[in-house]
């Protein structure tokens, strides 16, 4: 018997499914979510919409739904989820570095489609969503690096690059 994505992926299933099988192009947005958008002049968005055109963010902002729709756009419903950036900038976030949005990545057109959704209640601040990935990463509804799957219902995507190794050894080069 043979084991199918929605055999295991839970949340958003026939979305993943057509994630991971776009060849055609076709934009994917993250719809209905509170959206960190880490970037000083928009804030932070309720209700809003993350619209990936490849690996690029092209759209984040409240009604992009209905745009998407007329584009053929893969719809990934984010009730009750927070969507923020997933590279951050530690040091940058607590303030250590000048101004914060020189150096955290931001939920804004142009930027690189890497998101990560996360229940609500896990995530009333980017320190918190970002240690359920660290720390419970079955937790994690979708964690999407250059508008590709990582991780999706807690279950890693197919396909995903292979983990870095655990070890304390140092590289050689």
């Amino acid at each position: 018997m043979s084991v199918t994505h929605t055999d295991t992926v839970s949340w958003n299933n026939k979305a993943f499914d057509e994630i991971v099988s776009n060849d055609a192009g076709r934009p994917v947005l993250f719809t209905n979510a509170r959206v960190l958008t880490m970037d000083p002049l928009i804030g932070t968005m309720h209700g809003a919409d993350v619209l990936l055109v490849g690996a690029l963010i092209v759209g984040v902002g409240p009604g992009i739904v209905t745009a998407a729709q007329d584009d053929n756009a893969i719809v990934v419903d984010c009730t009750g989820m927070t969507v923020l950036p997933a590279v951050v900038d530690a040091v940058a976030l607590v303030g250590g570095r000048g101004h914060r949005s020189e150096y955290v990545a931001t939920l804004t057109p142009g930027n690189a489609g890497d998101l990560l959704v996360v229940p609500d209640e896990l995530a009333p601040d980017v320190a918190s969503a970002q240690a359920t990935l660290l720390t419970r990463p079955e937790q994690v509804r979708a964690l999407v690096a250059a508008g590709r799957p990582v991780l999706w219902a807690g279950t890693d995507a197919p396909g995903r690059p292979p983990r870095p190794r655990r070890d304390s050894r140092p590289l050689r080069t």
